[in-house]
């Protein structure tokens, strides 16, 4: 019998988002909260939303 997996990643959406931004070279700088970077700009993730630092 074979085995059916689901998705099981929470807000499919964003996690391509943040594959595109790591992708163009951002990095992860921190896990709690999900932080990424590139250069001076960073993004965190909160509650589901990925929120700038407001220096763009």
């Amino acid at each position: 019998m074979e085995s059916l997996q689901q998705e099981q990643r929470y807000l499919p959406e964003l996690r391509a988002h943040i594959d595109q931004l790591l992708a163009k070279g951002w990095v992860i700088a921190g896990r709690n909260p999900l932080t990424l970077q590139s250069g001076r700009k960073s993004y965190r993730v909160m509650h589901g939303m990925l929120i700038g630092d407001g220096t763009f």
